[in-house]
């Protein structure tokens, strides 16, 4: 089990609080038990929301052909790719 020993203060109003000390009764928790794991299961659908993108089938495919026929380098781009690759050296 990871150790917890970083504090977390929170501003509710009564109304919150009350709530929270039900809920946590109702389900056997600790408010602490009750918050975090709410907080942590947001934390997780936001993340996973800003870590993956949903697109239409037609887009990706649309994409995966782009990529199968990349268009050739500028001429000065791909100069400059092939001089930096050999300073890196």
């Amino acid at each position: 089990m990871e150790r917890k020993d970083k504090v977390l203060n929170l501003r509710v109003s009564d109304r919150q609080r009350t709530a929270y000390e039900r809920a946590a009764a109702l389900e056997g928790q600790s408010v602490s038990a009750m918050v975090t794991s709410a907080a942590d299961d947001r934390a997780e659908e936001v993340l996973h929301a800003h870590a993956t993108m949903t697109v239409p089938s037609e887009v990706f495919d649309q994409l995966l052909a782009g990529l199968d026929r990349p268009v050739p380098l500028a001429p000065a781009l791909e100069k400059a790719l092939i001089e930096a690759r050999f300073e890196n050296r």
